[in-house]
């Protein structure tokens, strides 16, 4: 970032992206846990494009979202260079089509979907369950199927709180 810049006396993160590979293996069929668990920083989950989903704070254990500084598309790179988003990005929320689009997996296998209203919203907290989900049709695999999923907010945690099923990646 250039010294010029006005996010420079905010956010000055001196990261780079690097290359890197991510491989998940995530259950077909992701099973409840007996009690959600909390989420770990660092990457609770990937979207369709690739990209790595990191927990919605920093180190800091701040709004991420808030506190730093981010792209065009709501990302950036840790300190290894892995490039992540800290909620789902609006290049990939603003472009989902129809009213449950999954664009991504959290790390027990639960889907995470950009829903929306017959009126566009996205849906609030007050919608979600304690992990940021809830049970209802959404559009899997080409088949409508009623299923629980986490969905992507306006605000914080943005899209998964907890997870509701067992971490396994």
């Amino acid at each position: 970032m250039a010294a010029d810049d006005p996010a420079f006396n905010y956010d000055r993160n001196p990261n780079t992206i690097g290359e890197s590979a991510l491989s998940v293996s995530l259950p077909v069929t992701p099973t409840a846990g007996a009690t959600p668990t909390c989420l770990s920083k660092g990457a609770i989950g990937v979207l369709r494009n690739g990209v790595a989903l990191f927990a919605p704070v920093d180190e800091r254990n701040r709004d991420a979202v808030a506190y730093e500084t981010q792209d065009q598309c709501d990302g950036h790179p840790q300190q290894t260079g892995v490039y992540h988003y800290h909620d789902i990005p609006s290049c990939v929320r603003d472009a989902s089509t129809g009213a449950s689009t999954v664009v991504g997996f959290a790390y027990d296998g639960y889907p995470i979907v950009a829903e929306r209203s017959a009126n566009g919203d996205l849906p609030t907290n007050a919608d979600l369950d304690e992990c940021h989900g809830r049970t209802s049709p959404i559009l899997l695999d080409g088949e409508v199927v009623t299923t629980y999923h986490y969905s992507a907010t306006y605000e914080f945690p943005y899209f998964i709180g907890c997870f509701h099923g067992t971490k396994v990646a």
